[in-house]
Order: C-alpha cells, then structure tokens, then sequence
C-alpha cells in the first residue's frame, strides 16, 4: 500500500511539474514585452516606439490623432479580441495568471532603479557619472526614508516647492495649507528632509542652511552659531562688536570665518537645473464642475498607425519566401504593438481613476484625509491583478491640483 502511494504522489509531482512547464510556455516574447510595456512611463514608452520605428518599415508616426482618436483606427480592432485571437497567440498581459508567472520581471521604470534596497548614504555615488536633477535626486531618498503614504505625499509636495538653490523658501503655514496636514506632521517630515544630500537643503535661510551643514560635521559650537546668525555686521566692518557677541578673539573669529567659507550656501546648485524628468505627467487630475476628471497626458504618448498603403504595394509586387515571411511578422508586429499600447494606456487609465475615486477627501481637503489603500482595494474594484496595479503604478507621475505625486505613493502596500 505504502508503495503505490509513493507511485501516486510521484506522479501526482511529475503532472504538476509538466503543467508549470506548459505554462512557462506560454510566456511568448509578444507577452513578454507587453507586461513591460505596463511599466514603462509615457517618456519611456517613446523611447521604444521611437527604437520599433527605425526597425520596423511598416509602422509611422501618427501626428494627426490622439490616445483616444487612434481606438477608431481600423487596425486597432477590439483590445480583448486581439489579444484573444488564436491565431495570434497574443495573450491578455493584464490576466492575472501571467502576471504571477511573470513576477521574476522586475519594475523597468528608471524611477524604480534599485534604491529602494540602497543605504541613503551610497546613492551620491551612483549619481556622479549621470546628469541628475535635484529633484530626482531628493526623490529617490525620500522614496527611501519614508514609509507611508502620508509622509511620502508631504515630501513629494516638499520638493515640489524647493528652489534650485536647495532652500525651501514658501512660508511653512502656506505648505500646511496646501498640503492640508498639521504642523507637527509637517515639520516631523521636513526635520528628516533636512538630513538629505546634498548637506543644507530645504533650509529656510542662509543661517539654516550654514547651521545644518556645520552641525553634519560636527563643528557647530555655541560661538559659531551666533557668528552666523550676525553676519551682517561682518559685512558692515563691525568686528569688534561681532566678537563680543561671538565672545570671540579677532584670531578665532577668523578661523571661523575660513570654516564657513568652506560651505556651500546654495547646495541646491551642484545639481542640474533641468527639470523635465520630475515634470512629465502621465496622467492629469483636474477638477472641472465639482467633479473629478482623469484623463492620460497625451502630449507624452506615442502615436503610431500602420502604413496600410505600403503593405498594398508590397503585396503587389510579391517576393520571395523569405521576403513574404519577414513583411508578414514585420506586419503582425506593428499590429500587435499598436493593439498592445492601447491596452496598456486604457489600464493606465482605469486605475488612475480608480485611484481619484477611492482618494476624493484627499484631493478634496489635503493629506490628513488620505485613505488607507493597498493594490488589493483598486485590483478588486476594477478587477485586475494586484501586480498589474503595482506595475502600472510604479514610476508614473499624476498631476493633481495638490501637486505631482507618483502614483504608487497613495499606497501603504
């Protein structure tokens, strides 16, 4: 008895390990790419369009229609059924099932990179040899340091108002306002902030911004402190008066001195002023007679159509085998990359809506009335996989009347 049922469960293990190999089958390279296409953001998703177009001789630019105009396009037949379609062998990239067996693919979104698993302290290492923005560069450590949706929303609205110089000059009661939170929540996370690299930013002043620098190495003394916060009577030639108030001799003052010249008053300034990479949305939240609206920032998204002419005269002049055979994948290929597309941009869309949906307080009142929300509250409502949700909301920016946030932040989990 015992060895038949050893037989059985070995077979029983051989039949389940046959059905995850004729699963992983499925994964084709047209699946593959679709589920990539779900991560990439609208800049990112022009950078491959651009790289199909140079390959392939039947896709072009599209300048005349939109995101929703190119749905009537008779190439774009019906989403589910062209990925549906047998003779295809496309698959649906946001079926649930795929999505498990595909959850080895990590983010490509270059906002995800790795820093999530990167002590903070090691990030300005990987940026010396790139051209970085402030901005970004502040966001991949507070992607770091904060943890919940709150804080992460704060910071992101933090940076949003940081000046290229590195200080954070807006009055703290107007920020309260727009971020709608209290001025303990506010000041707990801009205290973290100030910890950042580069050393001094989002300082309100040039004493706060010399203040934090000197007391990152440990050289701020009771006398340098009051030396800062007197400068200008430095600058009026009172030095005696300042080292009285210093409690200084005029030797020690000028030591001093030589110290805080080795500051740096706008750190903001190491890094580049250009700003697009923080700047492009891929979706836009506005409010338009009390109502919520959400809509894909067609200005980022690729438009392409298939030039249908030049299969006509293609088909037309014939060719040899191997011709036909490449005209006909090069063909099935642009189709297939235009249907899939549009399918990633409808799901960025259903999400993104479903996202303003469950958040009204939020946008409405501010980040004191952000709601609790994990991937399984929005897959549930519009029924997708929860790793379709974390794919398409990693790395996409919203632009809200409340700021631009990255749309994976109105999560806990």
């Amino acid at each position: 008895m015992k060895l038949n049922h050893r037989k059985e469960k070995a077979m029983q293990i051989s039949q389940n390990l046959k059905l995850k190999q004729s699963q992983s089958l499925v994964m084709t390279p047209q699946l593959q790419q679709a589920i990539k296409l779900l991560q990439l953001n609208n800049i990112e998703l022009c950078e491959l369009v651009e790289k199909e177009l140079e390959e392939n001789p039947f896709l072009e630019k599209d300048n005349q229609s939109d995101f929703l105009e190119q749905k009537k396009d008779s190439c774009t037949k019906n989403v589910d059924e062209a990925f549906q379609n047998g003779e295809s062998q496309y698959e649906d990239p946001s079926n649930g099932d795929y999505e498990n067996r595909w959850d080895q693919e990590r983010n490509l979104s270059s906002k995800s990179n790795n820093f999530e698993t990167l002590d903070p302290g090691s990030i300005a290492e990987q940026t010396i040899s790139e051209k970085v923005t402030l901005k970004s560069f502040l966001m991949k450590q507070a992607n770091i340091t904060f943890k919940t949706p709150q804080d992460k929303i704060i910071s992101e609205i933090l940076i949003d108002y940081i000046q290229p110089s590195g200080w954070l000059t807006t009055d703290l009661v107007e920020l309260k306002n727009i971020i709608g939170c209290d001025e303990q929540t506010l000041n707990e996370v801009l205290l973290k902030m100030q910890k950042f690299e580069p050393t001094g930013v989002f300082a309100r002043n040039l004493t706060e911004c010399l203040r934090i620098q000197l007391k990152n190495e440990n050289l701020l003394t009771d006398g340098i402190g009051l030396l800062i916060e007197n400068f200008d009577l430095l600058a009026k030639g009172e030095i005696r008066n300042l080292c009285k108030i210093c409690e200084m001799s005029e030797d020690e003052l000028t030591e001093n001195i030589k110290v805080i010249k080795t500051l740096n008053p706008k750190p903001g300034s190491l890094y580049s002023n250009d700003n697009d990479q923080i700047f492009h949305p891929d979706v836009i939240v506005s409010q338009k007679n009390n109502q919520w609206e959400v809509e894909l920032n067609n200005g980022t998204l690729p438009k392409i159509i298939v030039n249908e002419n030049y299969i006509t005269e293609l088909e037309k002049l014939g060719g040899s085998e191997n011709d036909k055979k490449f005209i006909t994948e090069s063909i099935n290929s642009a189709r297939w990359l235009m249907k899939a597309i549009e399918q990633r941009n409808l799901t960025t869309l259903k999400i993104s809506t479903e996202i303003v949906e469950q958040q009204k307080l939020f946008f409405k009142k501010g980040v004191s009335h952000l709601k609790p929300m994990i991937l399984k509250d929005v897959a549930k409502k519009i029924k997708m996989h929860e790793s379709t949700v974390s794919r398409v909301t990693t790395g996409k920016l919203m632009l809200t009347p409340r700021g631009v946030f990255e749309m994976k932040h109105f999560f806990s989990a």
